[in-house]
């Protein structure tokens, strides 16, 4: 993996804005004019919109690529095959999602906001921030269960962590306040344009922002705890989540981490399984979405994870099909109308919509967001079957099926119709959403995805297995960070206490635990 040292141009060297393109320019810190212009936590701001997604190339393959992308069925990675991809990841890599995002990234930003602003919420840049916070906490949390977030205190190392139940219910609140913040800012007002790689300063589509986090907050929780999931869900809806495109959530970026990871390092492809099930739907999206390989008669392979023994040539597997200056996408209309179809399919009627209706707008907004045409794709009945490599035949997989299918049918059972909402979002949230993709995997069991080649976890992970149609085992969540066993002991132990299981990859987390 590569390693940059840039110079940041920002208050407490946690980002840099459109304004401050010279690094070669006093890199150290800003000029009086400089600073003259920029509005209240600009560059904290700026610094915890490139953590969302991470923008920075070292902290979307370590926190992104390797830990998620294998795991989600998006993508595997040539040269790192024996540590994520095979239930065996180094422990200093599981630590660094923890340790740079969380204690060296989001922390310092956010106090710095909250100090500015005195913890006071109706300073909307506050609340703006603290939108952000969730966002990134949210992925966070996913990958290890619980956390320390109602307790953080800046300059506070040994903090308690809060049970994930509770956390999750802390970062709604949280983000109910902040929407009723943001949606009293006068429209007017973009005085954080400069500073808003999203929106442009736009805070009424910030405001569908944080209600769409919240309601794909709501329906992780919606299994275990269905009253607060329903409550979150219709305060959401009531105040307006991401509909059409136009609105998605896309941070701009002329220097696309995803694109560095995968393309100009190659040290990413498209996953085997992602890959596998578009070709079986002779899915459109396709050309969208991978780059075609040479030499063969079929245009897209993708790469199976977990083969350490075999040596991988990336340029005979298809890469995601992004460019440097493509944007990174937080969440869409696609996903939010899956969503919906979801809750709708648990009867819960104030989504306003019938599951099937739902589906097939999320399935037509996937489409329109890629701007390729729907054709006769709602009407496929294909199925994935077996696996086989044109390239390598250690990757095939003789024994994979899976029943799901695109088409829509009335007569079929929640669970399959549950199979094909939760397969399209899937679809529709590649290749960003990597972390989503993941935990819904483990909620839901949906889509099937094969097991890697090789599983050298030592007998503590049980390889992908379906059981009733439904993958179980696999990869839970990562281990909490060891230096947490040394700076915060007390704190982590009663985390551990909080899983209900060991601190592993295999004890699963709290909504999954129906």
């Amino acid at each position: 993996m590569k390693k940059y040292i840039i110079p940041v141009l920002a208050l407490l060297a946690v980002g840099c804005t459109k304004d401050f393109k010279d690094f070669n320019t006093n890199p150290y810190g800003a000029t009086d004019e400089q600073l003259s212009r920029i509005p209240q936590g600009g560059n904290e701001l700026v610094a915890l919109q490139k953590l969302v997604v991470p923008q920075q190339e070292n902290s979307y393959q370590m926190c992104f690529d390797l830990p998620a992308t294998p795991y989600a069925g998006y993508a595997s990675q040539p040269k790192f095959q024996a540590d994520y991809p095979v239930y065996n990841p180094r422990t200093g890599w599981t630590d660094y999602v923890f340790d740079d995002t969380y204690t060296k990234h989001l922390y310092p930003a956010f106090f710095a906001l909250k100090s500015y602003s005195k913890g006071d919420m109706s300073k909307y840049y506050f609340a703006w921030g603290t939108v952000l916070r969730v966002a990134i906490t949210h992925w966070l949390t996913d990958s290890y269960g619980p956390l320390p977030y109602s307790k953080m205190e800046a300059g506070k190392t040994k903090t308690p962590y809060d049970k994930q139940s509770d956390l999750y219910k802390y970062m709604a609140e949280d983000l109910k306040t902040a929407i009723n913040t943001l949606k009293a800012v006068d429209a007017s007002d973009r005085q954080y344009a400069d500073f808003d790689l999203v929106y442009k300063g736009d805070m009424t589509k910030w405001v569908k922002y944080a209600n769409s986090l919240l309601l794909r907050m709501a329906i992780r929780m919606s299994d275990v705890d269905e009253t607060n999931a329903k409550a979150y869900a219709q305060f959401a809806i009531n105040n307006g989540v991401i509909t059409e495109n136009t609105d998605n959530a896309m941070l701009e970026t002329k220097d696309n981490s995803a694109f560095k990871v995968a393309v100009s390092w190659g040290d990413s492809r498209a996953g085997a399984d992602i890959v596998a099930y578009m070709n079986a739907f002779s899915d459109p999206r396709r050309e969208a979405y991978f780059t075609e390989v040479t030499g063969l008669a079929q245009k897209y392979i993708g790469l199976r994870r977990g083969a350490p023994a075999v040596a991988i040539d990336p340029a005979k597997f298809s890469a995601p099909k992004i460019t440097k200056e493509s944007p990174m996408v937080w969440i869409t209309a696609a996903e939010v109308a899956f969503i919906k179809a979801e809750m709708a399919l648990k009867g819960w009627s104030f989504v306003g919509d019938t599951a099937e209706n739902l589906y097939k707008k999320g399935i037509e907004l996937s489409f329109a967001q890629h701007n390729v045409a729907i054709g006769n794709y709602l009407n496929n009945t294909n199925t994935r079957g077996a696996y086989s490599d044109p390239r390598q035949s250690a990757y095939n997989n003789p024994t994979f099926s899976s029943a799901i299918t695109v088409k829509w049918d009335n007569s079929a059972s929640n669970e399959v119709k549950l199979s094909k909402i939760i397969t399209q979002k899937w679809i529709a949230m590649y290749p960003y959403n990597s972390h989503e993709a993941w935990a819904e995997w483990r909620r839901t069991g949906y889509p099937n995805l094969m097991a890697p080649v090789e599983n050298r976890s030592n007998g503590v992970i049980t390889s992908v297995n379906q059981v009733n149609g439904k993958d179980t085992g696999g990869m839970r969540r990562l281990p909490f960070s060891s230096k947490e066993t040394t700076n915060n002991p007390t704190n982590r132990n009663a985390a551990v206490g909080y899983l209900g299981g060991a601190d592993n990859g295999a004890t699963d987390l709290w909504w999954v635990k129906k």
